[in-house]
């Protein structure tokens, strides 16, 4: 198990505190093609499966470090064995996300074994969703924004629906003019599901590099993207990227967090995203400003202008990778500070207040609730996590091999990490401010030992 640190006690005890959820949201489960109950990663508390996109952003996050083997099982577990092959399974607009969880598995781990199976699912589920839900017109992937499965996320025009969930809106009399008659059927073209294709065409291409096979197609398919993505979302006025291709305006966490991450926002808009991007008092909200059937009542959607960890972690990691460290390490700190407050991690939180709060969801034909926040969130834990191993730490991981180029956050003067496993490699390493030690090292992860090192950080 790895270890963790420091001279700041908020950081030290929100660490034990994600660790504790992240494993502790680990039970029995079989799905998918796993052929027999294995230890998995659930949701959080309130849930009782993985669900493909968490499982993604888990693995990604954190969770292969914390243990590859129930990583492993979980990655299995959202699969689907068809006659034709293995395919990705979960609610179809983000499920290609597994792509990217599934390759950071890859470059952790190792496990060269598991390769064929990531290839062979990915590419199946890609040619899937090509067919289905790509538009040629515009060049982009139709289907919701990553996580956004309730109509809270959207405007008024997808509210109109006989459940809180998005699913549902195609199905109502109303809306059947503005249903696509191809593939699943909903019309909207969301920045971050769109910024993941982008992503998952790259981790084609170095799948495809890992097996010896041409990765220019998947390159060429990634390029095209990233140029329709720039022409249809880059708001030059707003200095930003819209949230809905062509029909809402607002600001999308997720969405412009994996502009940054996945490089789809060039260098200028890049500064121009950091620049004017709007931040709550409690962090970034999932997206912002909420819808006005929400500000009426005095709320925020559940799904809009809403706190989400998942998402302030993406945004930090894209501030930190970016070089806007004061933006980062708010998110860090408020994420830190209500674990220890709360004992835990949640799912969701008010944008004002801090307080726990789960949002308003519509549930049908104009009907808004209260809904919960659920306790011990496992991806609001990983995204904390994330946080301490690839910025603090600064670990970078590639195919085999690690560099670790440490940072330590204002009123931070040591930390360290111990039974850091990359690889076959061990690190147990000791970050102190202005020390004697390098400010950057790397390491070849194919050799079987422990490496002990001291780092300095500014």
């Amino acid at each position: 198990m790895i270890g963790f640190s420091c001279d700041n006690r908020v950081l030290s005890e929100a660490y034990k505190i994600a660790v504790d959820d992240a494993l502790g949201n680990v039970k029995k489960y079989k799905d998918g093609v796993l052929s027999e109950p294995a230890p998995c990663i659930i949701a959080g508390a309130g849930y009782d499966t993985p669900w493909t996109r968490d499982t993604a952003i888990n693995v990604w996050n954190a969770f292969a470090l914390l243990d590859r083997q129930i990583s492993k099982n979980t990655l299995l577990s959202v699969l689907e064995k068809r006659k034709n092959g293995l395919y990705i399974d979960g609610q179809y607009w983000d499920k290609i996300i597994w792509a990217i969880g599934a390759y950071a598995y890859l470059l952790i781990t190792g496990d060269e074994e598991f390769l064929p199976t990531v290839k062979e699912a990915v590419e199946n589920t890609l040619a899937e969703m090509e067919d289905e839900e790509f538009d040629e017109a515009d060049g982009l992937f139709r289907g919701p924004a990553v996580y956004g499965d309730g109509i809270a996320a959207y405007p008024d025009k997808y509210a109109l629906s006989n459940s809180s969930g998005i699913f549902s809106w195609r199905d109502e009399p109303n809306n059947k003019p503005f249903v696509v008659n191809k593939g699943y059927g909903l019309p909207m073209k969301a920045l971050s599901t769109n910024c993941v294709y982008f992503e998952t065409y790259k981790v084609l291409a170095a799948l495809c590099e890992m097996t010896g096979e041409d990765p220019s197609p998947a390159l060429a398919k990634a390029e095209a993207l990233k140029e329709a993505i720039g022409r249809a979302f880059w708001n030059e006025k707003k200095g930003s990227f819209d949230y809905l291709a062509y029909e809402c305006d607002h600001q999308e966490a997720l969405g412009i967090a994996f502009a940054l991450l996945f490089g789809v926002a060039d260098e200028r808009q890049t500064e121009l995203v950091l620049k004017n991007a709007q931040i709550c008092k409690h962090g970034i909200a999932c997206v912002y400003p909420t819808f006005e059937r929400f500000s009426q009542l005095g709320g925020y959607g559940r799904h809009s202008g809403t706190i989400w960890p998942h998402a302030q972690g993406f945004w930090a990691r894209a501030a930190f990778e970016k070089g806007d460290n004061k933006a980062a390490e708010k998110e860090l700190f408020l994420l830190a500070e209500k674990a220890v407050r709360d004992g835990q991690f949640y799912e969701i939180y008010h944008p004002d207040t801090g307080e726990i709060y789960g949002g308003l969801q519509g549930f049908g034909h104009g009907g808004i609730c209260l809904w919960n926040s659920c306790k011990h969130q496992t991806w609001s834990a990983t995204a904390y996590l994330s946080l301490l191993f690839y910025h603090i730490l600064g670990a970078k991981i590639e195919r085999g091999k690690v560099t670790f180029k440490p940072y330590l956050p204002e009123g931070v003067n040591k930390v360290e990490v111990t039974g850091f496993k990359v690889g076959k490699t061990t690190f147990d390493v000791t970050v102190t401010r202005g020390g004697k030690g390098e400010t950057e090292a790397a390491f070849d992860t194919s050799e079987d030992r422990t490496v002990s090192l001291t780092l300095s950080a500014d």
